[in-house]
């Protein structure tokens, strides 16, 4: 990816998905670069005759100065091509597209000089906002902001070179027409580099829908100025949440299932990393589970697993993730909280657990559970799958001092 992804949970994507997006943006430039050349030599020949049928008098152009740019542009041309075929990149050379964007409006000015037709800034101007929306749309904006610069240059240019012709015929002066032309160019950059750079985002989104990520959303369903690109994304995430509810959530509780979880944990350990914040973990188990199953039967534990998961829900935040970790464990996945707020969360959700009376209504019963804490810093040299062992032994030390207590 050029320009960065968008995602409401501002969570940085994983580096083998950029790397692979990278390659797959480098093979679509050489795509473009190859068939853009046939309308390069296309548009050359249409460029120099449209030049001399506007030309004062096409005896007078200078023939082999004409013949010259031509063959120096197809040369160049030429080569880029045989160049992207010949050494392929695994990522975007943004030079090179830069290359052939200057070979295209260098060009264009030559012709308009050597051919010295009437209005030759403005025309040359109006052309150019060609090369700048293309520029735009397949490349970014960055590059299209570089032909506009470009563009005022070679007319600013083209306007001492030829300052008889452009005085004879221009009422404007040549910051009015600059101006024009940025207005235009700016407005064209603004919409096709905008929509590319979301389309951009789409693609980064699919490609981790392909990885299973199910867990990103994307904040173009909810843009500014909603238009196809926009209802696009809105299907985007109606599809990723069907997908979520069928495949990452667990179907009893309606928490995340364990797949979900540890791709939720490595995405957020990630983001802990990169901003150098906490990441804590709280795994849970209820107290003699096993018994409930035996003297109560299985439906009457399915639902006091419902009545669990909806406390531990109501309990945790919005950022927090609650995940049916296997059986009667869960495990909560608490970003950005310290070892205190971890702790208080942890006795918190015990004490509502304790106070809170489970079962079918009829058949009320008390239940507690064991909370074991972990903690790791995102500066903390370790990996996602130490952070959830250590919960788990901190689980297992809770249980063994007696159950119904947090221990980290």
């Amino acid at each position: 990816m050029v320009e960065g992804p968008s995602f409401e949970t501002g969570r940085e994507p994983p580096l083998e998905v950029r790397d692979e997006l990278l390659r797959d943006r480098a093979e679509l430039q050489r795509e473009v670069i190859l068939w853009q050349r046939w309308l390069r030599y296309l548009a050359l020949p249409v460029m120099i005759g449209g030049a001399l049928m506007l030309a004062p008098d096409p005896r007078r152009v200078d023939v082999l100065s004409l013949l010259s740019v031509a063959v120096v542009y197809v040369a160049a041309v030429f080569v880029t091509a045989w160049a992207v075929q010949r050494w392929p990149s695994q990522a975007p050379r943004t030079w090179l597209p830069a290359l052939l964007l200057t070979t295209d409006l260098v060009m264009v000015g030559a012709i308009v000089v050597i051919t010295r037709i009437p209005l030759a800034g403005p025309r040359f101007l109006v052309m150019a906002l060609l090369s700048v929306a293309l520029a735009a749309f397949y490349f970014g904006s960055p590059l299209a902001t570089f032909a506009m610069l470009l563009s005022a240059g070679i007319y600013l240019l083209i306007a001492r070179l030829t300052p008889t012709l452009l005085s004879a015929t221009r009422p404007v002066n040549d910051l009015a027409e600059i101006s024009l032309f940025a207005l235009v160019g700016g407005l064209l950059t603004y919409a096709l580099g905008s929509f590319r750079a979301r389309m951009n985002t789409l693609r980064l989104y699919c490609k981790l829908l392909e990885e299973g990520d199910l867990t990103s959303g994307i904040e173009l369903a909810a843009a500014r100025f909603p238009d196809d690109v926009t209802l696009l994304a809105r299907s985007f995430e109606a599809m990723r949440s069907g997908l979520a509810g069928q495949i990452g959530t667990d179907t009893l509780t309606g928490c995340l299932n364990r797949r979900a979880l540890e791709k939720r944990l490595k995405s957020d350990w990630r983001l802990a990393k990169r901003r150098g914040t906490h990441l804590a973990l709280a795994a849970i188990d209820l107290d003699h589970f096993k018994q409930i199953n035996d003297t109560r039967g299985h439906p009457v534990g399915d639902i006091v697993l419902q009545q669990l998961a909806g406390i531990m829900k109501s309990t945790a935040r919005d950022t927090d993730a609650v995940a049916r970790f296997g059986g009667d464990e869960f495990v909560i996945l608490l970003p950005d909280t310290g070892w205190q707020g971890a702790l208080t969360f942890a006795e918190r959700l015990r004490r509502r657990v304790d106070d809170f009376t489970f079962g079918p209504p009829g058949s009320p019963m008390t239940v507690t559970i064991s909370v074991g804490v972990a903690l790791a810093r995102g500066t903390d040299p370790i990996l996602p799958e130490d952070l959830l062992k250590e919960a788990d032994r901190s689980l297992y030390r809770a249980k063994q001092q007696g159950r119904n207590r947090v221990f980290a």
